[in-house]
């Protein structure tokens, strides 16, 4: 195995909860957001080669010191691109529900087993993408150039099922509207001040309410006319109601272009 392939593999089982952190990393946050830049500092000063030997060793395993001297951090989406379409052949002959198909009803993502209980595809993909910086940037990439055959390969590398973007998209247009009251209110406010703070080019501001800064949050609350007058809208309130879910990765590719069902039908 490569030390990408073990890479990927490692990151989607953090994601998935299947692992636990290697020696050296330590995840305290709780937010996706906040906990995949966590991650991704600490395998910054570690470096790559070195999380993957440390992840390696958790599973009793050696690689080779050639996977090491030739691996190049630059190669990472493209061997994820040679990984994807590798994953086609097996996909070929898989059974009939692992075929890219259109899920009947967009709201009820596919399910995958884990010893938890059943968990959507769809926060898998998500979970797995935030977990590496280059794999979230390709993904916005992918989403915003609407390329399906690129999406549905990344869906099958990361989820090991089969959905399409129009589903996905919709699933996470739709969000809000499977949740309370108290939620939905959180989420309608605040999408409303970023696209605010879009609107007037505030993008520090937009980038340290997405990763949850309570300072930022706190003060920011003292001057929004949105917020000014609510007295719910605590930091408590914005952490249960919108960081915890996937709403800031949401606003993120919304700021990066990409195009959900619900603004196309405006």
């Amino acid at each position: 195995m490569t030390v990408t392939a073990y890479y990927l593999k490692a990151l989607e089982e953090l994601a998935a909860g299947s692992r636990t952190a290697p020696e050296g990393i330590s995840l305290t946050e709780e937010e996706p957001m906040a906990r995949a830049a966590q991650l991704q500092t600490q395998i910054r000063a570690m470096g790559i080669c070195e999380f993957v030997r440390r992840c390696a060793a958790q599973d009793g395993q050696t690689l080779p010191q050639e996977a090491y001297d030739s691996f190049r951090e630059e190669d990472l989406m493209a061997t994820l691109a040679a990984l994807a379409q590798a994953s086609e052949a097996p996909t070929a002959e898989a059974p009939a529900e692992e075929t890219p198909a259109v899920e009947a009803d967009p709201c009820q993502p596919p399910k995958i087993d884990e010893p938890d209980g059943p968990r959507s595809a769809y926060e898998v993909l998500l979970d797995c993408c935030c977990l590496d910086e280059k794999l979230l940037y390709y993904f916005i990439d992918v989403l915003k150039r609407e390329a399906e055959e690129e999406f549905q390969k990344l869906a099958l590398v990361t989820t090991r099922k089969a959905f399409s973007r129009a589903d996905f998209l919709y699933w996470f247009a739709t969000e809000q509207d499977r949740a309370d009251q108290d939620e939905l209110i959180c989420v309608t406010i605040m999408d409303a001040c970023l696209d605010r703070l879009a609107a007037e080019g505030e993008k520090e501001l937009i980038a340290a309410l997405l990763c949850g800064d309570k300072t930022t949050f706190e003060l920011f609350r003292c001057e929004a006319p949105e917020l000014q007058h609510l007295p719910a809208a605590t930091y408590e309130w914005y952490e249960k109601n919108y960081l915890r879910r996937y709403y800031p990765i949401r606003y993120m590719l919304k700021f990066n272009g990409v195009r959900f069902p619900k603004e196309g039908q405006q």
